[in-house]
C-alpha cells in the first residue's frame, strides 16, 4: 500500500509556509518535506498534529494510491443561466481542503471546447461527484481558479503562468455577479468583477462588504475598462447612445442580469425612461462580451452592450459610454499563497500593463493595487 500525502496543499490553503508549520510540529522541515513528498510515512502523534494543525482529517491528509483511482470532488453550481449539459469533462482546484469540480460546457463557454480537463466525472450523487484524474493530483492541487468575464482575466492567467512552471491558472469565464457567488460558494479562488453601486457610487466593494460579511477580503484593481456598444464598421444604423436602440429596425443582443454591462444598459436605459421590452432583442442573451460582439459580426444582431476590447478584437466599430473599475476580489489569507503571490506580481509587472494596453480600452496605471481591504 502506497499514500498520497495532501499534506502541501492543505499547508499552502491554510497560509502556512514550510518552515512555520514543521516549527509547530516540532520537526525540522527537511522531515516535513518527506513526509509532503511521500518519501516517509509520519508517526500517528505527528499526523495527528498536523491535522489538527490544519483543520482537517488525517484521512484528508493521507490517501491510499493506486492505479486508477478515483477521487471526491464537490460539483460547483453552473455559472452560466443557460441551458447546460451534464459533459463528463472538468477542471478542478482544491478549496479550503475540498476539491471542486467546473464541468468544461461549450454551451455555457465556447472556449471550453478547446481547454483542457484535469479529470473526467465516473459517477454523480447530488452535487457529489467521483472523478479519475488525468494528471497526477498533487499537480491538481496547484491550480488557481479565477471567473470573471473580462478576457484580461484569461491574459493575466497565462502571463502568470508562463512566469511559474508547473502552475495552471484556469480562467472560467462568467458574469460579474455569478463569479462573485462562486467566490462566495468557496468554488473558485479569485472573481473579477465590475459592478457599480449606484448608492455609494462606488465599483465592486459595496458588493463584497454585503456578500462576505466578516469575512477579510482583498480588492485589487486590474484595469479601467471601457463599456458601450458594439456596432458594424461604419455603424450602418448610426447607434450612438442606448434610446437609438429602441428605433425601428435595430436588432439588439443582452447580457445576463448578473452582468456588469447588463446593469449598465439598465441604469442608462432607466434615465432615459425606456423600457427593455421597447427594445428588439433585449431578452435575447449573449454568454459573454466576445460572444456578444461576435453576434454584431456576424450580422447577428446590429448593436450589443461589451467592452471595448471584445470590439476591437472582432473589427467593429464601438460607441463609448462608460468607463468602469474591473477589480479582483479575493479572501484575504490567500495574500499568502505562492501562487497568488505571483499573479499579482504579473498584475503589476510593465509587461502585462504594456500588453493590456495595447489591446485597447483598458487604463492600467492602478492595474496591482489595493482598491480595498476588508476585515
Amino acid at each position: 500500500m502506497k499514500l498520497r500525502p495532501a499534506v502541501k496543499r492543505f499547508r499552502v490553503q491554510r497560509g502556512f509556509t514550510q518552515e512555520e508549520l514543521a516549527r509547530l510540529l516540532g520537526l525540522s522541515r527537511q522531515s516535513l518535506n518527506s513526509i509532503e513528498n511521500g518519501a516517509s510515512v509520519p508517526s500517528t502523534t505527528i499526523a495527528l498534529q498536523l491535522a489538527r494543525s490544519l483543520g482537517c482529517t488525517v484521512e484528508d491528509l493521507f490517501e491510499v494510491a493506486g492505479g486508477g483511482d478515483t477521487f471526491p470532488a464537490a460539483l460547483a453550481k453552473p455559472m452560466r443561466s443557460t441551458r447546460t449539459v451534464a459533459t463528463p469533462r472538468v477542471v478542478v482546484g482544491s478549496i479550503n481542503g475540498r476539491w471542486v469540480a467546473h464541468r468544461l460546457d461549450p454551451r455555457q463557454r465556447p472556449r471550453d471546447l478547446t481547454v483542457a480537463a484535469d479529470a473526467v466525472v465516473t459517477s454523480t450523487r447530488g452535487a457529489e461527484a467521483r472523478l479519475r484524474p488525468l494528471l497526477d493530483p498533487h499537480r491538481l492541487a496547484e491550480n488557481l481558479l479565477i471567473a470573471g468575464c473580462d478576457p484580461a482575466l484569461g491574459l493575466l492567467a497565462d502571463r502568470a503562468e508562463r512566469n511559474m512552471p508547473g502552475a495552471r491558472n484556469v480562467w472560467l469565464e462568467a458574469t460579474s455577479g455569478a463569479a462573485l457567488a462562486a467566490l462566495e460558494r468557496s468554488e473558485i479562488h479569485i472573481a473579477g468583477a465590475h459592478l457599480f453601486d449606484e448608492a455609494s457610487g462606488e465599483y465592486n466593494v459595496p458588493f463584497v462588504r454585503r456578500g462576505f460579511p466578516g469575512q477579510p477580503t482583498v480588492v485589487v484593481t486590474v484595469a479601467q475598462i471601457e463599456e458601450g456598444l458594439a456596432v458594424a464598421r461604419g455603424n450602418p444604423r448610426h447607434v450612438r447612445k442606448v434610446e437609438h436602440l429602441a428605433r425601428k429596425g435595430v436588432r439588439f443582443i443582452n447580457r445576463e442580469e448578473t452582468a456588469g454591462a447588463r446593469k449598465l444598459l439598465d441604469r442608462l436605459l432607466a434615465a432615459d425612461g425606456i423600457r427593455g421590452r421597447d427594445i428588439d432583442g433585449y431578452q435575447r442573451i449573449a454568454p459573454g462580451h466576445l460572444e456578444a460582439a461576435d453576434a454584431v459580426a456576424t450580422g447577428a444582431a446590429d448593436a450589443a452592450m461589451v467592452t471595448c476590447s471584445a470590439a476591437l478584437a472582432l473589427g467593429l466599430d464601438f460607441v463609448p459610454l462608460s468607463s468602469e473599475r474591473f477589480d479582483l476580489v479575493l479572501p484575504k489569507p490567500l495574500l499568502r499563497d505562492h501562487r497568488v503571490g505571483r499573479l499579482l506580481e504579473t498584475l503589476s509587472s510593465e509587461e502585462f500593463r504594456r500588453e493590456l494596453t495595447s489591446i485597447g480600452g483598458y487604463a492600467t496605471q492602478k492595474a496591482g493595487s489595493i482598491a480595498a481591504e476588508l476585515q
